[in-house]
C-alpha cells in the first residue's frame, strides 16, 4: 500500500495547538504572551489548556477577548484527578469546555471526569501518556477520550519521555 501524506490532498488544513500553558498555571509566560506568539507563528487556532485544579486555584483561561478573524482561541483545560494504576494523577485534555464547568470532585476518578467533559460538550483528548506513565488498561478506562497526544516536546526535554 502507497503511502500518502495527508497534507499533500486537496482541502483546508488548520494550524493549531490544543495543549499549552501560561503563568495561569505552570507556564512560564504571561497568557497575553503566548497568544501573541502563536499568532504571530502563523497558527490559526490555540486552546490554553491550563491545569484546571481547584486545590490550587488555578483557573481555566477565558481567551475569548483574545479572538480575531483571522486567529481564535478554543475554551477548555487539561483536567486531573487521582490516580492511574502507578498512582499518578491522570492528565486529560478538553478542548471546548464550558467556563462554568466544576473541577474535578473530591472521589471523581479520570474516567468519570473524562465522561462529565464529553456530556457538557467537550472534545477530550489524553495528554502526555508517556510522560503520566500510562498503562494500556489507563488509557481504556477513558473510553470516552477522542484522541491520545502524540508528541509533546516538554514531556521529551524534562523526561526523555515525550512520544504517545
Amino acid at each position: 500500500m502507497k503511502n500518502i501524506s495527508p497534507f499533500s490532498l486537496p482541502g483546508r488544513f488548520w494550524r493549531g495547538n490544543l495543549h499549552t500553558h501560561s503563568t495561569l498555571s505552570d507556564g512560564a509566560l504571561p497568557i497575553e504572551s503566548v497568544v501573541e506568539a502563536y499568532k504571530n507563528a502563523g497558527y490559526d487556532f490555540l486552546m490554553m489548556s491550563e491545569h484546571f485544579v481547584e486545590q490550587i486555584k488555578w483557573p481555566m483561561a477565558d481567551t475569548r477577548s483574545m479572538r480575531s478573524n483571522s486567529f481564535t482561541t478554543i475554551l477548555g483545560a487539561e483536567l486531573h484527578a487521582p490516580k492511574t494504576s502507578v498512582g499518578e494523577l491522570w492528565h486529560i485534555l478538553a478542548a471546548g469546555l464550558p467556563l462554568d464547568f466544576e473541577p474535578c470532585g473530591d472521589e471523581e476518578t479520570g474516567p468519570e471526569i473524562a465522561r462529565r467533559a464529553v456530556e457538557a460538550g467537550a472534545f477530550v483528548a489524553i495528554a502526555h501518556p508517556a510522560w503520566s506513565q500510562f498503562t494500556m488498561e489507563d488509557a481504556r478506562n477513558i473510553n470516552v477520550a477522542q484522541a491520545v497526544e502524540i508528541y509533546n516536546h516538554g514531556s521529551a526535554v524534562q523526561t526523555d519521555r515525550g512520544e504517545g
